[in-house]
């Protein structure tokens, strides 16, 4: 537009020397003046405009569509006639970034709310981001850019996974005498360091568990009920040691995310109390998350896509190297990787920190399983986490 404003600009000049008179004058003079005067009228608009998103932060389960909103407030008495609004989302774990542009009028002393949807296909929060805002004049021969303003630039969606329903039997580990100091809320047992309810004598009650000092206050006989402790027999260890990046590392990434939270939120259905761990990013530390709930298992994956899924100083097999004392802590340990070296494999087992090991790989071949004493190799295969798990022991 601006070598059409040249061209009219020269046009009009040379109008005014053909055709002497106040017309040819005053077309001149406003041709002339029109970057002047719209350029004004245009920043006095940009000062007035403010665009922020609506949310700080969103969550999703992959392949949805999530509105995001992006809110314009124009307190000016001057419209602007186009504002080219320029917005790029990427994962934090991938070098692609998808760019799209809106254009929208922007009326005076108004309030404008634009939505639109975006869906990714990979787990981890989504960054979205209002790379560039311009404003145009009528004639888009004047433009300005409104400078970012921080937070009010950026929003957040994070994607979550979708539901793998699994059918797998699980072991009862309570018989190997693993310490635990987590005791169920709805059943009882013969645990006597915690009392789980007192009720009224009936016949058949253990003498040995009558309250006496309750039943003297009561003048009843009055028996205690033991509490029942819950068994943190499994670990689920995610090792994300490495660092994700391109399109097969991110479907291997959302692969071993879909295995473990498919066995989690199986354990937590069938009410068996868990421990999720994963080693923290970029440094030595590590997340040790317990799970004894549906709520428990949400805000454990949450909190692992939000903040567990890069690269870190330590793996899991360091960390569990680090703990172990040489009793067994748990009785199973699942290890869920895109790629477990065999060193860390001999690691894991020699560790001595659980009874059983099993490595979920989605980096080995398909037909590369095995069993071997008290380690068991099971292939992930992306794209079938629900068929590569009918074959795991819990």
């Amino acid at each position: 537009m601006i070598v059409v404003y040249i061209i009219l600009l020269a046009a009009s000049l040379l109008f005014y020397i053909q055709f002497e008179g106040a017309f040819s004058f005053y077309l001149f003079c406003f041709v002339a003046a029109y970057p002047v005067v719209f350029g004004i009228l245009t920043y006095i608009a940009k000062r007035k405009l403010r665009i922020s998103f609506e949310a700080a932060e969103q969550s999703a389960p992959k392949g949805s569509s999530v509105p995001v909103s992006i809110i314009i407030d124009n307190d000016s008495h001057l419209p602007v006639p186009d504002c080219d609004i320029t917005i790029s989302y990427r994962t934090e774990y991938g070098s692609h970034c998808d760019t799209f542009r809106i254009h929208t009028p922007i009326f005076a002393n108004n309030s404008q709310k634009l939505t639109v949807r975006l869906s990714y296909r990979h787990y981890g929060p989504l960054n979205v981001e209002i790379t560039r805002v311009r404003i145009f004049d009528i004639l888009h021969i004047i433009r300005m850019r409104i400078k970012s303003s921080g937070s009010l630039f950026s929003t957040r969606i994070v994607v979550f996974p979708d539901h793998i329903p699994l059918t797998n039997k699980v072991n009862d580990y309570f018989e190997l005498g693993l310490e635990s100091d987590v005791y169920s809320k709805v059943k009882k047992g013969d645990d006597p360091s915690e009392i789980f309810d007192i009720h009224k004598y009936n016949e058949g009650d253990k003498i040995s568990r009558i309250h006496w000092k309750l039943s003297a206050k009561q003048d009843e006989m009055m028996v205690k009920d033991y509490s029942l402790p819950i068994t943190k027999g499994i670990m689920i260890a995610v090792d994300l040691s490495r660092t994700f990046s391109g399109s097969s590392s991110l479907d291997k990434l959302d692969t071993v995310i879909d295995a473990v939270s498919a066995i989690s939120l199986h354990l937590a259905e069938t009410e068996v109390v868990h421990t999720v761990m994963w080693t923290c990013s970029g440094t030595s530390d590590y997340e040790n998350r317990t799970v004894d709930s549906f709520e428990s298992y949400a805000e454990t994956v949450r909190e692992l896509i939000r903040n567990g899924l890069k690269g870190s100083a330590k793996s899991p097999v360091d960390i569990i190297s680090d703990l172990t004392t040489g009793v067994p802590k748990y009785a199973h340990i699942i290890y869920c990787s895109d790629n477990v070296p065999e060193t860390d494999k001999t690691r894991l087992t020699e560790s001595g920190y659980s009874f059983r090991y099993t490595v979920l790989d989605c980096g080995i071949d398909p037909e590369a399983g095995y069993t071997d004493n008290l380690l068991s190799v099971i292939p992930l295969r992306t794209g079938a986490v629900a068929e590569s798990l009918e074959s795991i022991v819990i």
